[in-house]
């Protein structure tokens, strides 16, 4: 059930397991942690001198018996302001003093008891606490009801002398306004004398009334000469008709009588001569009769010249009648036209003599107006001094009202008493929050590690950090290494979890999804004592006990010590084939498990890279690969020496070690890099020294344990964890 619950967490993305083993296993540096903590703690709490701490509580209150002028309106805004403002006069060099001089001690002792004063209002309250801290209990007591004590004094002479000082200014001020209000009056009095101002205001409206309509008629003079001129160009081109009634009939008969109703509302004709006919102009009488006589003789001419030729007296007469007419209507003209011309001069001379007067009223009006402007700003400064001057003067009323009502007090809420224990320091409480700060340094520490940490920890992280297949995974040994056949799988419980992996290890290089068939294996590492030579011996003995004829080289020609797992010697070996020194059959050697051959290293070259390189290397693989079903080759670490590389190209498939919680992802990815950049066949990796109860979300030690897989010695059950795993490496 736990491990169902485990992989419910896994699959959610979290993995408290996980977690749980990132503390155990820097568990030193978490108890570290804790440990240093509590210590410094504990001489920080031994070299503490202990410190007491004592409070007097100030109560501020407001007057509420005051009348409705004389309180003021913001009562909670001014509250607020106001005990800060108290919090300081406390703090103050005056006050302080006060609270001192009542102690009576001298200034030395006074400092060896004193340790540190706070003044703090309580939120949203007008209580003031006065804390004291010292070294002696009866003295902070004592100097925190001084410091009340000594406050309550300083407010009450505060207010006695701001009263006082109020009413002192407030009647300078009053008698100051008194003398500017007396000599404004006189100056006002001596302005109406001298000015004449008295009914200044109707002479105003007088001249302002008569000024208009001068300025209205002398408007109407000037739209009737206007309307005249424009007139004159017209007359020129027009007939002798229209002449006449235009100048008879252009204007009213009241123009020419200089009847202000002339030009009404500023009329000003626009229109022409054609205009001026089409407006059905009636003929006056003087003229008429010439006009309807002409036409009448006119149509008698048309009559006659039908009959008679023009030599016949009826023409000629009628002709003659024609002239006579047409002279009567000249002189006629000739009138309207003196009569114009004189209609146009009397209406300038009217329109100047207008002007003349109004611009003399207009004088008159501005120097009234003028006047009286000085009359309202001399009247209105004396009503903003005489305003002034009653507001102080009730003012005055008022603090003389309320200098027996007391507008604010500050009482003792609570006196400090002594204090019955220190203030600091608090053991218990000091103890659990250096535990806490150490817990939580120690986590911190440890967490940062672990994602600091850039080694391959976990079979998921081979895929997504290296790109490419895990192909098995090996557990840590939790048993001592006693000798170099300590993690050989020939002398370990074939049924132990150990054993078990390197068998999943070899299904998976049998069953593996290339499906490219390889009989020369190379086993190699990024970097030494990653469990590569463990890991090839194993896999070798793997394949050998499944009926497998397998031949396993020792390639590491720096180190090699592939002999010492089987118990076998040194003797001659790979060099001494690459050299042409000795012969397969030579330096081959049997080990203890039927069908598992062994070829040692030999003597160890000077030269190991140019050997590998030789002719005789790929001549003695193909001649082995021959013989024998699966060659395994253990190489030297990729990124420690240079042949590593080469014939990690020259076998058919590759195995990269990997030791858990060890190698880089750089260092491995570097590695990767070189063999794939040779040619390599790379099919996976083997993550070994893989500690099961890390991988919380996959439950494999207990799927272990479930199978009777136990990778621990059944006969040595109490060497569990003691340091086995570190000698897992080849």
């Amino acid at each position: 059930m736990a491990d169902m619950d485990g992989q419910a967490a896994a699959a959610k993305g979290l993995d408290i397991r996980k977690y749980f083993y990132i503390v155990a296993k820097r568990l030193w540096l978490l108890l570290l942690c804790f440990m240093t903590s509590i210590v410094i703690m504990l001489v920080m709490m031994a070299r503490q001198i202990p410190e007491y701490q004592a409070t007097a509580k100030i109560q501020l209150t407001r007057s509420v018996g005051l009348p409705a002028n004389l309180q003021q309106r913001d009562v909670e805004t001014i509250l607020g302001d106001y005990a800060q403002t108290q919090r300081s006069v406390i703090l103050s060099r005056e006050v302080i003093q006060r609270a001192k001089d009542k102690l009576g001690l001298a200034p030395q002792e006074f400092g060896k008891k004193f340790s540190g004063l706070a003044v703090q209002p309580i939120w949203e309250t007008a209580i003031l606490l006065i804390s004291v801290n010292g070294l002696e209990p009866a003295f902070c007591a004592n100097y925190a009801n001084a410091i009340a004590d000594a406050y309550v004094e300083y407010k009450s002479e505060e207010r006695s002398g701001s009263s006082q000082n109020t009413v002192v200014n407030l009647s300078q001020q009053a008698n100051g306004l008194a003398e500017k209000i007396a000599g404004m009056e006189g100056d006002l009095l001596s302005f109406v004398r001298e000015n004449s101002v008295v009914g200044i205001r109707e002479r105003g409206n007088v001249a302002a009334n008569l000024l208009a309509q001068l300025s209205k008629q002398s408007a109407e003079y000037r739209t009737q000469r206007m309307l005249l001129e424009a007139q004159q160009p017209l007359l020129a081109q027009a007939s002798d008709e229209v002449v006449l009634a235009t100048l008879d009939y252009g204007l009213p008969s009241s123009v020419s009588a200089g009847s202000p109703a002339a030009a009404k509302e500023g009329e000003m004709p626009e229109e022409g001569v054609e205009s001026l006919i089409d407006h059905g102009v009636v003929a006056p009488p003087q003229w008429d009769v010439l006009k309807r006589e002409t036409a009448i003789l006119e149509a008698q001419l048309v009559s006659y010249r039908k009959k008679y030729k023009d030599e016949h007296p009826l023409i000629q007469e009628t002709m003659q009648k024609l002239q006579r007419n047409e002279d009567a209507v000249k002189v006629e003209i000739q009138f309207a036209l003196k009569q114009y011309y004189s209609q146009l001069e009397a209406l300038s001379i009217k329109e100047k003599a207008a002007r003349r007067v109004e611009s003399e009223w207009e004088e008159q009006a501005l120097e009234i107006d003028r006047k009286q402007k000085e009359y309202d700003g001399l009247q209105r400064n004396l009503t903003r001094l005489q305003g002034l001057y009653d507001l102080i003067f009730n003012r005055l009323q008022e603090v003389d009202i309320s200098a027996g009502i007391q507008m604010e007090s500050v009482r003792i809420l609570e006196r400090a008493i002594t204090p019955g224990g220190p203030l600091k320091p608090r053991n218990l409480q000091s103890l659990f929050l250096a535990a806490l700060i150490g817990l939580a340094l120690g986590i911190g520490l440890i967490f940062t590690l672990e994602f600091m940490d850039d080694s391959i920890r976990y079979p998921e992280e081979v895929p997504r950090s290296l790109g490419i297949a895990c192909l098995g995974l090996v557990p840590t040994a939790h048993w001592k290494q006693e000798n170099d056949t300590s993690y050989w799988i020939g002398s370990v419980d074939l049924s132990s979890g150990f054993a078990e992996s390197y068998r999943n290890i070899r299904s998976a290089l049998l069953l593996s999804p290339s499906g490219r068939p390889f009989k020369v294996l190379a086993i190699t590492s990024a970097v030494p004592k990653e469990g590569k030579t463990t890991t090839s011996a194993n896999l070798a003995t793997s394949f050998a006990q499944t009926g497998h004829r397998v031949l396993l080289v020792d390639v590491d020609l720096h180190r090699g010590g592939l002999h010492r797992v089987f118990g076998l010697q040194a003797g001659r070996g790979l060099t001494e084939i690459l050299t042409g020194h000795s012969t397969f059959e030579q330096v081959v050697q049997h080990t203890s498990v039927e069908g598992l051959d062994l070829v040692g290293t030999g003597a160890f070259p000077d030269n190991p890279a140019e050997l590998v390189l030789r002719r005789e290397m790929k001549e003695f693989l193909s001649e082995v690969s021959q013989k024998y079903d699966l060659v395994v080759l253990d190489s030297p670490p990729v990124l420690a020496v240079s042949e590593s590389t080469v014939i990690a190209s020259q076998a058919d498939a590759t195995l990269l070690v990997v030791w858990s919680g060890r190698t880089s992802r750089k260092l491995a990815h570097v590695a990767i890099r070189q063999l794939l950049s040779r040619g390599t066949n790379l099919l996976g990796c083997v993550l070994n020294n893989l500690d099961l109860t890390r991988m919380g979300s996959y439950g494999a030690s207990s799927y272990y344990h479930y199978y009777g897989y136990d990778y621990r010695y059944e006969e040595e059950p109490s060497s569990a964890l003691s340091g086995g795993a570190e000698t897992q490496a080849g």
